[in-house]
């Protein structure tokens, strides 16, 4: 009988492990999802690097050309005066104290777009597999409002005539079966605070079903079989990567896969905390209970 108990302690308490892992990771992924700052942790970085700041500028340039109206880049005399400016713009932009934040919040719009996409596929599968955009407006902004202050008197008349459109920039469109997962979990992820709700049901009830040694030799072993599991998934993690490229949708690409990564590791490193101080708890435990049988 005593045995039987504490198998079934034994059996919720791995339960509990993988209901808690799948909470974990839930509660990663919505916050990856629903809030702007582990993902501005993942590509907030990126604004610093020089190869993608390279790119950065090469791309807002381009935005800003496309902007200037043909007539008035076509002209020999203010048509290379205005290019001129637009590269100072640009470079002004890139060193101004705001760029970090303009970043930012490219990244936090850039999130908000995807995941309100990702909603509508799972509420309605029948739409098409969106488009992964990067918003590049506050940016552009940024650089407009460089514009006229490196620009010579003489020509703002001209830049008056810039019309900026909403500028973004494609990272991918996933196919539709990914797209479709990817929605439906990033839904699912909601549900995190019930699956750590359950897991913890779940251990209280092991630990009053086991008996009174069992229950500790159960968790200790609930314990290490947890601690096994995260090593073998980070490990896992610690794998994945992607492939690099010289344009500014690669390095973003790239920055995503690699900083998600490590913000998994990290996040995940609470759980390593927890697992342990489980299994600690599980060997005093049954010291304690094994002292107490002897002295009874």
């Amino acid at each position: 009988m005593s045995f039987m108990r504490s198998f079934i302690a034994f059996t919720l308490l791995l339960v509990a492990v993988v209901v808690g892992f799948g909470g974990m990771g839930a509660q990663w992924l919505d916050r990856l999802a629903r809030t702007p700052a582990p993902m501005q942790r993942i590509v907030g970085p990126l604004a610093s690097d020089p190869q993608v700041v390279g790119a950065l500028k090469d791309t807002l340039v381009a935005e800003t050309r496309r902007a200037v109206p043909t007539e008035l880049l076509a002209h020999p005399v203010i048509g290379a005066q205005v290019d001129g400016v637009v590269n100072l713009a640009v470079d002004a932009a890139l060193a101004d104290p705001g760029m970090q934040r303009a970043w930012n919040e490219s990244i936090n719009r850039s999130r908000a777009a995807y995941v309100a996409e990702l909603d509508k596929v799972h509420r309605d599968e029948a739409l098409e597999s969106p488009t992964i955009w990067f918003d590049l407006t506050p940016l552009v902004d940024l650089g407009r409002s460089r514009l006229t202050a490196v620009a010579p008197e003489a020509l703002h008349t001209y830049l008056d005539q810039v019309q900026f459109d909403e500028a973004r920039l494609p990272l991918g469109q996933p196919d539709a079966s990914t797209s479709r997962s990817v929605a439906d979990g990033v839904a699912a992820a909601r549900n995190w605070p019930w699956l750590y709700l359950a897991s913890g049901v779940l251990v209280v009830v092991a630990m009053f079903t086991g008996s009174r040694r069992g229950r500790w030799v159960a968790l200790a072993l609930a314990s290490v079989v947890a601690v096994v599991g995260l090593w073998f998934g980070r490990s896992v993690v610690e794998t994945v990567s992607f492939p690099g490229g010289d344009s500014l949708a690669a390095a973003i690409r790239t920055g995503i896969v690699n900083g998600g990564t490590q913000s998994f590791l990290d996040f995940t490193q609470t759980g390593l905390h927890v697992a342990y101080t489980a299994l600690a708890l599980g060997v005093l435990g049954l010291v304690v209970a094994s002292l107490s049988r002897k002295a009874g």
